[in-house]
């Protein structure tokens, strides 16, 4: 039988790249986005050739989100093996500039957002033959960075979910596992290209990089990795370095 795979955010950056990786590793997809416009259909209609995918459409905020979206995976794909929670968003500001909603709006999607779909999907896992699950978090979940407070503290509330959910589902055999991604050339991280000396590998990563990492994570190979965060970012983090514009 064919395992399903979800993956939230799916049509940009590194959520495509681990989208696309894992229909080539043989999964049924379902492939999230926030929204029905050209960009996301363009990019659906691309792995949707072979009718091994299904488009899911929500804005992680809703209350109901998980319970819907995996509702929906399961009845179009007929299970669900793998979540990834990769969608998310961000806020820059500095720290006495921030407001309640700058909070509130990052945390209902990046945090909430990933507790509602993680629950859903373990309970159908619970129920069928356990399942993996993988949140996409940052190197901002263990370092902070100026101008980016909120941002730093719903990717480390993602990560202490992620070995929370580890703890508790093992006896279910559920693996949770978050991966943390530090300097990636997409579309929205247009600044990678100019950290590139601040990375002693000299180059910024590439979205199939994560997604091979994801790959490896889901697969039988991993099957002692649950609870762990990895970080993937060229040894950045190992160095101290100060930002010039603080």
């Amino acid at each position: 039988m064919d395992k399903v795979a979800l993956v939230t955010g799916a049509d940009t950056g590194i959520g495509w790249a681990i989208a696309t990786r894992l229909q080539q590793d043989g999964y049924l997809l379902g492939f999230h986005t926030r929204n029905k416009e050209s960009g996301p259909k363009k990019r659906y209609e691309e792995i949707a050739e072979n009718g091994r995918a299904h488009w899911l459409v929500g804005d992680l905020s809703d209350r109901d989100i998980g319970e819907r979206l995996v509702a929906e995976t399961v009845q179009e794909l007929g299970r669900i093996d793998v979540l990834v929670n990769n969608a998310g968003t961000t806020s820059a500001k500095p720290v006495l500039d921030l407001e309640v909603d700058d909070f509130d709006k990052l945390f209902s999607v990046d945090v909430r957002g990933a507790f509602l779909m993680s629950s859903a999907a373990a309970k159908r896992m619970r129920d069928g033959d356990g399942g993996v699950i993988v949140n996409i978090t940052s190197v901002h979940e263990h370092i902070p960075r100026p101008g980016f407070a909120v941002y730093a503290s719903a990717k480390a509330a993602l990560g202490m979910l992620t070995r929370s959910f580890a703890l508790e589902l093992a006896k279910d055999d559920i693996r949770v596992t978050s991966v943390a991604p530090g300097a990636i050339a997409t579309s929205r991280n247009e600044e990678a290209d100019a950290l590139s000396d601040q990375i002693p590998l000299g180059r910024p990563g590439d979205p199939a990089e994560v997604a091979g990492l994801v790959s490896f994570l889901v697969s039988d190979e991993a099957q002692y990795v649950s609870g762990t965060s990895i970080v993937i970012d060229g040894a950045m983090t190992q160095q101290v370095v100060a930002d010039p514009a603080w």
